[in-house]
């Protein structure tokens, strides 16, 4: 009862506020163009703050090791090579290929590695694993560009991907945070209460707009890669790589932050990704809306099958 419980307690509030989201849509409160001037908004300036909070108020004392960091990186480095090597050799299409290859490769793991995080461990506690997510995510973003590089039959500039890595207002915000901490420096109290309050806003702020910009519509030719995605992505991936993670021993917030890192749903900034970069746009756009849908189901089952045995 206590791991339903738990899945439950991570789960039910995402799909509530979702659901929300859409009923704002039907009733006309709001649309998708207004929601992609508030996600500007969260992008920019609450994912950001929300990254900085949770570091700044993390007890390091907790922190085991750059273990979990390192067997993360292999986890997408095997990813990007399965995106690389097998994927175009199954699907024939580059530009469907590379799409693919990113979706599986960039979890939306901000959004969700916070909301999950938050409803195990408490507010405040998560440190570890949105430090994760501070490492994770400029290198699979990085990882992804030379897929879609490479599926348009270009090369990925280093220089660029550099520039690129270091203009990321996360990683930015990340390391903001971990010099603070490494000098003792504390932000003034109204300061800290106005970037709380905003890092506040990023989770249900997000979950509101992907509900408005749900839109399950016609998958057309698409099923088959679609149906083959969503189980890689949300099942097949997370059994490979937590199941070895637990195998190698990672418990707790370090093997929460390994399972978010592979089960998250695809990263919606994908869908973006994949027009600038003449990949299939359709097959991207249609990556984020179903596996947004279809992890809710998937979260419950891995939470509460994990904590039942006590791996978190």
């Amino acid at each position: 009862m206590n791991s339903f419980l738990m899945a439950a307690r991570v789960v039910v509030p995402m799909a509530l506020m979702m659901a929300v989201g859409v009923l704002m849509r039907v009733a006309n409160v709001t649309d998708r163009p207004t929601m992609k001037k508030v996600d500007q908004i969260v992008s920019k300036v609450c994912m950001p703050l929300l990254m900085f909070k949770n570091i700044y108020t993390t007890d390091f004392a907790q922190f085991n090791g750059a273990g979990y960091f390192l067997y993360g990186a292999a986890g997408l480095f095997l990813l990007f090579l399965f995106g690389m090597l097998v994927l175009p050799k199954l699907m024939h299409e580059p530009p469907r290929a590379a799409a693919m290859g990113q979706a599986l490769l960039r979890p939306n793991y901000i959004l969700f590695g916070s909301a999950v995080a938050e409803s195990i461990y408490g507010e405040g506690n998560i440190g570890i694993v949105m430090l994760m997510g501070a490492f994770a995510v400029p290198f699979f973003n990085a990882l992804a560009v030379i897929l879609l590089e490479i599926g348009r039959n270009s090369t990925a500039s280093p220089g660029k991907l550099f520039k690129s890595i270091c203009k990321n207002s996360i990683v930015q915000a990340a390391v903001i945070a971990l010099a603070m901490k490494l000098v003792s420096l504390e932000l003034p109290a109204m300061a800290e209460d106005v970037c709380f309050d905003l890092a506040g806003m990023a989770t249900p702020l997000s979950f509101l707009s992907l509900g408005v910009s749900l839109d399950v519509g016609a998958i057309g030719r698409n099923r088959r890669p679609l149906m083959l995605g969503i189980v890689t992505r949300l099942l097949l991936i997370p059994a490979v790589f937590v199941m070895g993670a637990v195998v190698l021993g990672f418990r707790g917030p370090e093997l929460c932050a390994i399972f978010l890192l592979f089960a998250a749903p695809t990263a919606v900034s994908s869908y973006p990704l994949a027009v600038s970069m003449d990949a299939d746009p359709e097959l991207a756009g249609q990556m984020v809306i179903f596996t947004t849908v279809c992890c809710l189901p998937t979260f419950f089952l891995w939470v509460m099958a994990m904590s039942s045995f006590g791996l978190f």
